[in-house]
């Protein structure tokens, strides 16, 4: 429950389902909303998978063009490790050293300066920071919108 509402994840095996119900919403009253815009075939087929789960049937899979890919999940992986290492306390060395090369965490100052790994991280913490400013909609963002 948040202020606007109850916010509710289905799971499935094929790709969850996410709900929200306005605060003071019976779910009996349910509606799908479509926007009208350059997604809406998209979410015209979203909605089909949700009906078919309401329904008790499978919902069927993701279309493949809304599926991340395994480097856009690996990437995602990579940030979130990355940032929640940082704001947990450890030092950027120590990071870089768990997630890139473990040898950075035995380099002189002056030489993990100069690393790459270094660089490395700092552009993966730009990129995630990035993310978390809102970038993360191209990810969910179908990049054929003619269907």
């Amino acid at each position: 429950m948040t202020g606007d509402g109850l916010h509710v994840i289905a799971a499935d095996s094929e790709g969850d389902h996410q709900l929200w119900f306005d605060t003071g919403a019976e779910p009996v009253q349910a509606a799908i909303v479509l926007p009208i815009d350059p997604h809406f075939w998209w979410r015209h087929r979203n909605a089909g998978r949700l009906m078919r789960r309401l329904e008790g049937k499978r919902a069927g899979r993701w279309p493949r063009e809304q599926r991340l890919s395994p480097f856009q999940l690996h990437r995602a992986a990579l940030m979130l490790r990355a940032w929640d290492g940082v704001q947990s306390g450890a030092s950027r060395r120590i990071v870089a050293g768990v997630l890139l090369n473990r040898n950075v965490e035995a380099l002189r100052a002056i030489d993990w300066k100069n690393a790459p790994e270094r660089r490395q991280l700092a552009r993966i913490l730009k990129a995630c920071r990035d993310m978390i400013e809102g970038g993360y909609l191209r990810w969910l963002t179908p990049r054929d919108t003619d269907r």
